[in-house]
C-alpha cells in the first residue's frame, strides 16, 4: 500500500510538472528557457570577478554602463549638470575603459541617478545591482502571476546581458508592465508611470497606442502631465541650462551617436545600416516598423484578452525603439513571459522562435559582430508577428470588449 501510495504521489507530481510546462508555452520553450538558465550560470560564474566587483573608485571600476549614471549623478552634485552633454567634460571623470560612453538622457533622469553621485562608485553599484534584481523577480512574480517557470528570468540570457553593462533594462520593463497592468483599474497611476519612462524615451512609443486603444483616456492625461511636471521639477532642481544643451546635443551627440553602426545595437535603424542602405532607407526602416508595430498594437488591445494584449506591447515597444541593445532584453523576456503563460502550448514553431528570442542576447554578446547582430532584431519582429498572428485566430472566440 505504501509502495502504491508512493507511486501515485510521484505520478500527482510529474502530472503537475507537465501541466505547468503545457501552461508556459509548451515543452520545447521550457526545455530551451531551462537550458539557457544552466547557460547563463556558467556565464555569470566565468564573469564573476567582473560582475561583483564594487571598487570605491571609479577608475578601478570594470567596463559597464552604470559609470555613465554615477559620473552624471556626480557633475549633477558639483552643479555642472549642463556640461554632460559635452561629451570631453563628461569623459573626463572616467577611466580609459569608459571612453565611450556618452550622456545622451534628457535632464530630468537626473532626478533618478543624482544620489548615485553622492556614494563612492562601488556603494552605487552595488545598490543598483540590489534593485535589479529586485525588479526581476518583481517581474517573475507580476508577469509570471507566480507561474513557477517564470523565475527562470533570473537566470535568462536578459540577466546575463544586464549583469555584464549595467544599464536600466529591468526598470523600464517593470514600469512598461505595470503601467499597461493598471491602465484599466488606475488610470492615473499608469499614466504617471509612463511619464517616468521619458527618461529612457525610446520605449514610451508604443504604450499610448494601446491607452488608446482601450479607451484609457485619463492614463494618456496623467501621461501628459506628469512628464510635464517632471521636466518642471528638473528644471527647478538642475536650472534650464542642462535642457538647452540637450536640445543642442540632439544635432550633434545624438545624430552622430545614431549615425554610427554599432555592433550590439539592435534597432531596425541599425539593421538596415548593416545590410548596406544609406541614412535614408535606415530612417524609412525604423519608421514603417514602428508604424507597424503601433497597428499590431492596437488590434491586438481590441481583439485579444488584455493580458495577452500587454504581452505583445512590450514586444512591439522593442520592436518600435530607435535605441535597443542586449541590456534592454527584460523587456522582452517579460513580454515572452506574459504571452506564454497560457491554458495551452503554443504549436512546437512557434515554442522554437520564442525560445530563440529568449536567448538572442547571448548571438550577439557572443560573436560580436556585426552579422550576428542582424539575427537578433528578426527574431523580435517575427516572434511578434507569429505569436501576435496565432493568438488572435486562437482567442478569436475569447476576446473581451476593450472599451468603457
Amino acid at each position: 500500500m505504501m509502495t502504491s501510495h508512493a507511486g501515485t504521489g510521484k505520478d500527482i507530481a510529474l502530472n503537475d510538472i507537465d501541466r505547468a510546462i503545457r501552461r508556459f508555452g509548451g515543452r520545447f520553450f521550457v526545455a530551451g528557457l531551462v537550458l539557457a538558465a544552466l547557460f547563463t550560470a556558467l556565464l555569470i560564474d566565468l564573469r564573476f570577478a567582473k560582475i561583483f566587483s564594487f571598487p570605491l573608485d571609479v577608475a578601478n571600476a570594470s567596463k559597464e554602463d552604470l559609470m555613465a549614471f554615477w559620473r552624471a549623478g556626480v557633475m549633477s552634485v558639483q552643479g555642472d549638470a549642463a556640461a554632460l552633454y559635452d561629451s570631453d567634460r563628461f569623459r573626463a571623470g572616467l577611466p580609459p575603459n569608459g571612453a565611450g560612453l556618452l550622456w545622451l538622457n534628457p535632464p530630468h533622469f537626473l532626478l533618478l541617478v543624482t544620489p548615485l553621485g553622492l556614494l563612492p562608485y562601488g556603494a552605487a553599484k552595488a545598490i543598483w545591482l540590489a534593485l535589479s534584481v529586485a525588479a526581476f523577480a518583481a517581474l517573475a512574480r507580476l508577469a509570471g502571476r507566480g507561474h513557477p517557470f517564470a523565475w527562470l528570468i533570473l537566470l535568462s540570457p536578459a540577466m546575463f546581458a544586464h549583469l555584464l553593462v549595467i544599464q536600466a533594462g529591468p526598470f523600464v520593463a517593470l514600469g512598461l508592465f505595470c503601467a499597461l497592468s493598471l491602465a484599466r483599474r488606475r488610470p492615473i497611476a499608469a499614466g504617471i508611470l509612463l511619464a517616468l519612462l521619458t527618461m529612457k524615451p525610446q520605449f514610451g512609443l508604443i504604450a499610448p497606442v494601446f491607452f488608446a486603444a482601450t479607451g484609457q483616456w485619463r492614463a494618456i492625461v496623467a501621461t501628459i502631465t506628469t512628464s510635464f511636471g517632471l521636466v518642471l521639477l528638473s528644471i527647478a532642481f538642475f536650472g534650464i541650462d542642462p535642457w538647452m544643451a540637450f536640445v543642442q546635443s540632439l544635432g550633434g551627440a545624438h545624430s552622430q551617436h545614431a549615425a554610427t553602426l554599432h555592433v550590439d545595437m539592435l534597432t531596425i535603424h541599425q539593421t538596415v545600416g548593416k545590410l548596406g542602405f544609406d541614412p535614408t532607407w535606415r530612417s524609412i526602416g525604423q519608421f514603417a516598423v514602428t508604424g507597424a508595430a503601433a497597428l499590431v498594437v492596437w488590434v491586438s488591445a481590441r481583439r485579444l484578452p488584455q493580458n495577452l494584449a500587454i504581452g505583445v506591447t512590450l514586444l512591439a515597444s522593442a520592436a518600435a525603439s530607435p535605441s535597443l541593445w542586449v541590456y534592454d532584453w527584460p523587456l522582452i523576456a517579460a513580454g515572452l513571459i506574459v504571452l506564454c503563460r497560457g491554458e495551452a502550448p503554443w504549436p512546437l514553431p512557434l515554442q522554437a522562435l520564442a525560445a530563440s528570442l529568449w536567448a538572442a542576447p547571448l548571438i550577439s554578446l557572443g560573436f560580436g559582430t556585426k552579422e550576428s547582430s542582424l539575427v537578433a532584431p528578426s527574431l523580435l519582429l517575427l516572434s511578434t508577428v507569429a505569436a501576435t498572428t496565432y493568438l488572435i485566430a486562437v482567442k478569436a472566440d475569447d476576446r473581451r470588449p476593450q472599451t468603457r
